[in-house]
């Protein structure tokens, strides 16, 4: 009942992120369990709750055991930031800006594999398509999981020949977990460890742009690096790669020697610190990325193979 408790108070009206938060830290700090916790008033107002916001904590109790029974159906397991299957690499990343929730479908371990994340534009050129596609076989080919964020054009790309050529790959979502489907360009694929399905937000909740802009911070948190495939000058993916190099995940910017309209950012991520990915008859050389990942010294992993290639310049 302890996570079904937990699901109880962040349901509760007047109860947000921060306080989730705090409720995780002061629970194990006294040596609390959740349904201690929300079942006594003296510590509900010990923990600085008004009496408004305890009444909608205990007023929530049905619809917490409701959404719980519809989770475990679904065969979703929930994760608070003070748990040991919590990603600890996304802990290491984002530190106090780790979600203290996560809401996991499939294959958990996969949350803490060695891994590097995809971001591109949903109206991707066909020629960021290819390249996303490759950079994701090459990857999967050095036993490096692909991490992107489940939206049509690069993220799909990148999870998709993730799949096809026999790797693992994360989906992290801009909606609850219990609003995604499985779509019919990788539903084929999937089987029960090759994949991973993961919300920082309420099961039911829908998708949003302000959402897909936070979820960014989770993609970034679990990859050794992230690659940038095509970016406009504004959204999501001007945002992330943003967001990458603010937090000092390195970041690899696919370098056109004439970029489409939906790269026309690229230039300036390069310009700004990111580190052009180059390569010859469309055919990008990743090696650099690889021996970001292998060099890692966030980590504490054993260094992967690299295959010593020559940088090219893209000469598409």
């Amino acid at each position: 009942m302890n996570r079904c408790s937990m699901l109880q108070f962040a349901l509760a009206r007047g109860i947000g992120e921060v306080s989730i938060k705090k409720a995780i830290a002061f629970i194990e700090s006294n040596n609390l369990s959740w349904d201690d916790f929300i079942q006594d008033r003296n510590l509900l107002y010990h923990f600085g709750l008004k009496d408004n916001v305890i009444m909608n904590i205990s007023q929530t109790k049905s619809q917490a055991h409701t959404l719980y029974e519809e989770l475990e159906l679904s065969g979703v397991k929930i994760l608070s930031e003070s748990d040991i299957a919590y990603p600890q690499y996304l802990k290491k990343m984002l530190q106090d800006k780790c979600p203290s929730m996560l809401f996991v479908s499939g294959n958990i371990d996969l949350l803490n594999s060695i891994a590097v994340g995809f971001c591109g534009s949903r109206k991707a050129s066909a020629k960021g398509i290819g390249i996303a596609a490759d950079c994701s076989r090459q990857l999967i080919k050095e036993n490096i999981t692909v991490i992107s964020g489940y939206a049509a054009g690069t993220d799909l790309a990148a999870h998709k020949s993730a799949l096809e050529n026999g790797g693992n790959t994360v989906f992290v979502l801009a909606e609850g977990i219990l609003r995604y489907s499985q779509k019919r360009e990788i539903r084929d694929y999937l089987n029960s460890s090759n994949h991973v399905f993961i919300s920082q937000f309420m099961p039911k909740t829908t998708w949003n742009a302000g959402n897909a802009m936070r979820r960014n911070s989770v993609i970034i948190g679990l990859s050794r690096a992230m690659i940038l495939v095509e970016s406009g000058k504004t959204g999501g993916t001007f945002a992330a790669g943003e967001e990458a190099l603010r937090v000092g995940c390195p970041l690899f910017v696919i370098d056109f020697a004439q970029p489409e309209v939906s790269a026309e950012a690229n230039p300036y991520f390069i310009a700004a610190g990111g580190k052009p990915i180059r390569g010859k008859n469309g055919i990008p050389n990743i090696t650099k990325v690889l021996d970001v990942v292998k060099n890692d010294p966030r980590s504490g992993t054993q260094p992967l193979p690299v295959n010593d290639t020559q940088q090219l310049k893209f000469d598409i």
